[in-house]
């Protein structure tokens, strides 16, 4: 095109070019049965499910988290497995499991350090260690928050329901009800 063309030159150039395209009629050259009106189908009813994970997604994600348990993941990790970026993998981790990566993470370390602490006595901090932790403070810390009660108490009320029974006892049969879901404040 050439440069000395001015902006009104253009704005002219297409008024007159829509113009000639407006007066052509198309409907002789298009057949009657391309006229018809399109059907599209009634899609309100339908839900869309959008920001989720797919089944491979999450299968790939619970089992790295579960092998590396004991190792710092990074949601960046997690994201590159789903082939998502990191922060449309967050969107639909905390829709599919009801909970941020970082909060899964933890509370399943809490799990397997709450397990620990029932079936042996090794040192808190050895667990601490042992489930990804940073140090017993930590452990006891997020303990705490997630389960409303420290580690040794856990053991203690462990020993007492195992001794009275002879069995170790599951989580619902516990003496402690004090649980605190992890994310709310604890007063």
């Amino acid at each position: 095109m050439n440069a000395n063309v001015t902006n009104a030159d253009l704005k002219i150039i297409a008024a007159a070019s829509l113009a000639i395209v407006s007066e052509i009629d198309l409907s002789t050259a298009v057949p009657a049965a391309a006229r018809a009106p399109i059907a599209l189908p009634d899609l309100s009813s339908e839900i869309v499910q959008r920001d989720l994970l797919l089944p491979w997604q999450r299968r790939k994600v619970l089992q790295f988290i579960e092998e590396h348990l004991t190792e710092t993941i990074k949601v960046e990790e997690l994201a590159a497995l789903t082939k998502l970026s990191k922060t449309y993998f967050s969107r639909v981790f905390k829709s599919a499991f009801k909970e941020s990566p970082y909060n899964y993470v933890l509370r399943r370390r809490m799990e397997m350090a709450k397990e620990l602490i029932t079936e042996t006595d090794g040192a808190l901090s050895e667990i601490a260690l042992d489930c990804g932790m940073a140090d017993q403070a930590h452990l006891c810390k997020t303990f705490r928050k997630v389960f409303g009660t420290t580690p040794n108490q856990w053991r203690r009320t462990s020993l007492v329901a195992h001794n009275a029974s002879g069995a170790w006892p599951t989580s619902a049969a516990r003496i402690e009800t004090n649980t605190i879901p992890f994310g709310s404040a604890a007063n």
